[in-house]
């Protein structure tokens, strides 16, 4: 019986340490959303700007997806570490952040407002766990 434990404790440890010296870079790399879950503005046009929407990494968040809105419009759905750049007509635009899974509270949507001539670029983040939405400062 004493044996059957060691062998049984020495195969948990074994599963335990076995990614120890692996390198993964999931949680570190910014990757972009997968086409099917990008829905909106991305066939550049004349006079159009760019709106880069990024989400950061982190073990936590994973349950919690993104669904970014462009003027009431449903344009992308992120998950963490993962970003989308949308062209859009120049002019001004009105970002929202709304989450499902994990993350959604009723009424928690953020809002990001923006003006964009003609060629210009605006990058807006996305905290790992998809709860808040601010416009990057250059």
């Amino acid at each position: 019986m004493k044996a059957a434990q060691s062998v049984a404790g020495a195969i948990v440890a074994g599963m335990l340490l076995t990614g120890c010296g692996v390198t993964n870079n999931h949680d570190t790399v910014i990757r972009d959303a997968v086409a099917n879950r990008v829905f909106l503005y991305q066939t550049p046009g004349a006079n159009d700007a760019t709106v880069q929407v990024v989400r950061a990494n982190g073990y936590f968040g994973g349950g919690c997806s993104s669904q970014i809105l462009i003027d009431d419009k449903f344009a992308a759905q992120l998950e963490t570490g993962e970003q989308v750049s949308f062209s859009v007509p120049s002019g001004s635009h009105v970002v929202t952040l709304q989450n499902s899974g994990a993350c959604h509270k009723p009424g928690s949507d953020a809002q990001v407002q923006t003006t964009l001539a003609a060629g210009e670029t605006t990058q807006l983040a996305v905290n790992k766990w998809g709860s808040s939405l601010s416009q990057v400062k250059r």
